[in-house]
């Protein structure tokens, strides 16, 4: 029997599992969408519990519609595969939007803040005025609320249920991926990349540990942030109990450092840029983290087989977000795709 990769892209917008089989060709794609909320003006949030039942419907609904040889006495209609089949998963995140949950019940304890949030935007103004060049020289970024840090620190500070579990000793924080995967292992495993790691503003990049004076600053505890591993291995698997197999979770990295290598740009000078969401451009400098004076972030390209990458990176956060809010927010239209032909209609943007 040929065994099936099954790759999870848990984006801000949808959810979306690919399927491809032993020889790499994609034989399967299932994709939904998720609710995006905005409580105020700047706030941007998501329902982690949500997104985990956009992913794994996602999940469902792609091994049903792999197609089988009719030798396969399993599958009578010829389509569908189960987790028995599928011989590792791979996963890719949204990066930076933090996820607040329960270690005992498993369960969010508050909407998971988003990357594109900016609540906590003066903290950052003014932490970045008092220690914006430490904490760039150690985790690489601008002290901005893009990153993960102060949104974990204003979940401790005006959250009740995130308050009262650290009291308990139940509180776990994570981004998109320690999610999935504490979903897949049925809590089993608390975990995040390097590449996600490195997106938190609490990270030595260099060391590649939690950097205690910064956890210190955002209040946070080093024992309610996840394992740090590496972007590629058996990372951890799912529960069996839950699932039928236990699957490795052999890679997991965050989206744009996934494209960065999708892209092919495995030396150093090889550049990608991505049109999604947002807009990223990242450019691979090699196993050296190479600082920019021109207000780019430096990041963690991937670690695999103990060898760290980086990479230079320049956000725009806005892209297909603003066809969405058109979309979504005022009603322009109701397909995005119909954006095209508006924009098209006229002379000039003006």
């Amino acid at each position: 029997m040929s065994k099936y990769i099954l790759a999870l892209d848990a984006g801000t917008t949808s959810c979306r599992t690919l399927i491809f089989d032993a020889s790499a060709k994609l034989v399967s794609l299932a994709q939904q969408e998720f609710q995006q909320h905005y409580p105020q003006p700047g706030w941007v949030e998501h329902d982690a519990e949500e997104i985990w039942k956009a992913q794994s419907a996602t999940m469902v609904e792609a091994m049903k519609k792999v197609p089988r040889s009719r030798e396969d006495p399993r599958a009578p209609h010829g389509t569908g595969i189960t987790m028995a089949d599928v011989a590792a998963i791979g996963i890719t995140n949204q990066r930076e939007t933090c996820v607040a949950y329960s270690a005992r019940t498993g369960k969010a304890l508050t909407r998971a803040i988003v990357w594109q949030d900016k609540r906590t935007a003066d903290r950052c103004s003014k932490l970045r005025t008092e220690r914006g060049d430490e904490f760039t020289a150690k985790t690489g970024l601008i002290v901005d609320a893009y990153f993960t840090g102060s949104k974990m620190e204003w979940m401790l500070q005006n959250v009740a249920s995130v308050k009262q579990a650290r009291e308990e000793g139940d509180l776990r924080f994570g981004t998109i991926d320690t999610w999935l995967v504490h979903k897949l292992t049925g809590g089993a495993s608390h975990i995040i990349d390097e590449t996600n790691a490195s997106r938190t503003l609490v990270f030595d990049i260099h060391k590649g540990v939690w950097a205690e004076e910064f956890l210190s600053e955002f209040g946070l505890r080093q024992n309610e942030l996840p394992e740090v591993v590496a972007s590629s291995g058996v990372l951890a698997k799912t529960d069996p109990i839950l699932f039928g197999a236990a699957v490795p979770i052999a890679g997991i990295a965050g989206d744009q450092q996934s494209a960065l290598f999708g892209q092919r740009c495995f030396e150093a000078g090889q550049a990608k840029n991505t049109y999604g969401t947002g807009c990223f451009l990242l450019m691979h400098t090699g196993t050296t983290a190479r600082p920019s004076t021109n207000g780019l972030v430096t990041t963690i390209a991937w670690n695999i087989n103990g060898e760290r990458h980086y990479a230079l990176e320049g956000s725009i956060l806005v892209a297909g977000a603003a066809v969405q809010w058109l979309r979504d927010g005022l009603n322009l239209f109701d397909d995005a795709a119909k954006s095209e032909a508006i924009a098209s209609s006229v002379d000039d943007n003006g």
